[in-house]
């Protein structure tokens, strides 16, 4: 008598958005209400940042687990645990339990989640897995402000503010419109390159964009002289976008 073999249920990669629930999409949605099991990068199970955006909508039923990565810099050492998450779905899913891993923002543009994605493909590609795109910090920061982030012919830069602080100059230089995920890292430098060009009257500080205490500094020198969290972006309009 042979035994039966449960197929792997899907793991879903699901960006969660800048924190404004409502920019949960409706993808997302669907996806959520199907899991048996959420897990969700926080430091505890009832605890996160993405846990957060998507509270409302999670029934008593469904299984949540907090699966915190330590964030590094440069190549993952193997510390950072990617692998680590990415065997827990694996398992969940292989027990026929669709399971959710949840990505702040857009899970494709600087997030956990495509890392996740990728070792899962590596460890266990018997294992399906679908990618939930997610409204990114960018696209919500511009729609606040009504700032287009690229026009006709236009080239966006897109910066992780952690790194490339050398290049600022030479990145505003460009002349086309850039935005700086994680700003408060180099918002000293950034001012003052932006001064040096008369351009500060092109940018905006927009810090954790879609929550209740979002703030908004259009004169991002005034940002200076308070403390920023993590979840800061800078936009820098083109010198050829009117408003």
């Amino acid at each position: 008598m042979s035994l039966s073999v449960v197929p792997a249920a899907t793991v879903y990669i699901v960006g969660v958005g800048p924190g404004d629930p409502d920019l949960l999409t409706l993808r997302a949605v669907k996806v959520l209400e199907r899991c048996a099991v959420i897990f969700h990068p926080g430091p505890r199970n009832d605890s996160g940042f993405a846990l957060g955006v998507v509270v409302p909508l999670l029934r008593s039923d469904q299984v949540i687990r907090g699966a915190e990565l330590a964030m590094r810099r440069g190549p993952d050492d193997g510390t950072v645990g990617y692998e680590r998450v990415a065997q827990r779905l694996a398992h969940e899913a292989r027990q026929g339990r669709p399971v959710a891993f949840l990505t702040e923002g857009d899970p494709m543009l600087f997030g956990s989640g495509s890392y996740v994605a990728a070792q899962l493909r590596s460890i266990a590609p018997d294992v399906p897995v679908e990618i939930i795109p997610g409204v990114s910090a960018s696209s919500a920061a511009a729609a606040r402000l009504g700032w287009p982030l690229a026009q006709k012919d236009e080239i966006l830069t897109i910066c992780p503010g952690t790194y490339h602080s050398d290049e600022i100059g030479a990145i505003l230089d460009r002349g086309g419109p850039v935005c700086w995920f994680k700003a408060a890292a180099v918002l000293p430098r950034l001012v003052e390159e932006l001064r040096r060009r008369d351009g500060l009257n092109r940018a905006a500080l927009i810090e954790r964009i879609g929550h209740p205490d979002e703030r908004v500094f259009l004169d991002i020198s005034q940002a200076l002289l308070v403390d920023l969290s993590y979840f800061s972006l800078v936009l820098v309009r083109s010198h050829t976008q009117v408003l």
